[in-house]
């Protein structure tokens, strides 16, 4: 067979530019594609666009958008460094890599670490767990309470089954002062126990779920906390405004209060929430930021580890804290939270 005439050469390698071309842009589109909810979520917690379905759902999730956007920006940088043209996968490239310099930035406060406590700071050592209507294992709570020398404990979704289960597990003998609100067969009840003699107790029972709180005395001095256990109404399709309702009342509750303040429970929001934010404020700090790491507790229930941070314990912005961990309770799908908060001389 004759040989192919030299003037088709150029032709093929026109034909295969083409291809690789055509190849490249269906790449970037396609990355861009996969790209596009990361962005738009980001948008979203960046200007606060969280208060309605389905941001106030997606907004939970940011980092998770954050760490896809890592990979596909690696993804669309290797592709970039082969391809040809490599203009729109590295346009994607820069697009993610933008992505997740925004959102490490708003992880920063991990970094800060906490303030330093005077050697004679009172110490205050709670606990949040939600019993998942009920569920939770009594005995692991109780062994959970000694084991680290829990003062004060929050139990959400805390039913009358498992009031009465507690006490047998022992948690009144551990923990003899108590205030509960709208306890009963469902999950609305919350409960509030203290080693640690407990006054002006308030039931919470105003909002859905009971968030009751009192103050306790702690340390030499008899420094003065007000220690309020927090369950507000999940974001769920149809109750977002419920949601940012119950976030107001306890970013109200909250800023009124002129003793040193400490907020524990499930508050069904994540520190990408602005509402959460907004209950922070100038005034209080997440015990996870002043630990230097996430705490992420919900799921527990499900086979795989938990997604999610939203069972936080606030603190004032001049508290310490020296301990944050989660601790698996059979039983319910959130781990408890154990917080050792050091207060700071001008709360007393």
């Amino acid at each position: 067979m004759d040989p192919a005439p030299a003037a088709d050469a150029p032709a093929a390698g026109a034909a295969r530019l083409h291809r690789a071309r055509t190849s490249s842009r269906v790449v970037a589109w396609a990355l861009a594609v996969l790209l596009a909810p990361a962005v738009v979520v980001t948008l979203a917690r960046a200007v606060g666009f969280d208060r309605r379905t389905p941001f106030a759902q997606l907004v939970s999730v940011t980092p998770w958008f954050g760490a896809w956007s890592l990979l596909l920006g690696l993804a669309a940088l290797g592709a970039g460094l082969v391809a040809r043209p490599r203009r729109a996968l590295l346009g994607v490239a820069a697009v993610a890599g933008a992505v997740v310099v925004v959102q490490g930035a708003w992880w920063a406060p991990l970094t800060t670490g906490s303030p330093a406590a005077g050697p004679t700071a009172p110490e205050l050592r709670v606990m949040t767990v939600n019993a998942f209507v009920g569920r939770a294992d009594a005995d692991a709570i109780v062994r959970t309470v000694r084991d680290h020398g829990v003062q004060v404990l929050a139990v959400e979704e805390l039913s009358a089954g498992l009031l009465d289960r507690l006490h047998a597990a022992g948690l009144d003998d551990a923990l003899p002062y108590r205030v509960t609100g709208s306890v009963g067969p469902g999950n609305r009840g919350t409960g509030l126990w203290s080693a640690l003699p407990l006054t002006g107790a308030d039931a919470g029972e105003a909002t859905w779920f009971a968030m009751p709180s009192a103050t306790v005395r702690v340390g030499p001095a008899a420094t003065p906390v007000r220690v309020t256990a927090v369950h507000t109404v999940p974001p769920s399709v149809g109750s977002t405004s419920i949601w940012t309702s119950d976030l107001r009342v306890v970013r109200d509750r909250l800023e009124a209060g002129t003793t040193a303040q400490v907020a524990l429970g499930d508050f069904n929001a994540t520190r990408d929430h602005s509402a959460f934010r907004e209950v922070l404020g100038h005034r209080f700090a997440d015990a996870a930021d002043r630990g230097g790491h996430a705490t992420l507790t919900w799921p527990t229930n499900r086979g795989f580890p938990a997604l999610v941070g939203i069972d936080h314990v606030l603190v004032d912005r001049g508290d310490a804290v020296d301990d944050v961990r989660t601790v698996h309770v059979p039983g319910s799908d959130h781990a408890a939270l154990v917080v050792t908060v050091r207060l700071a001389p001008a709360s007393g």
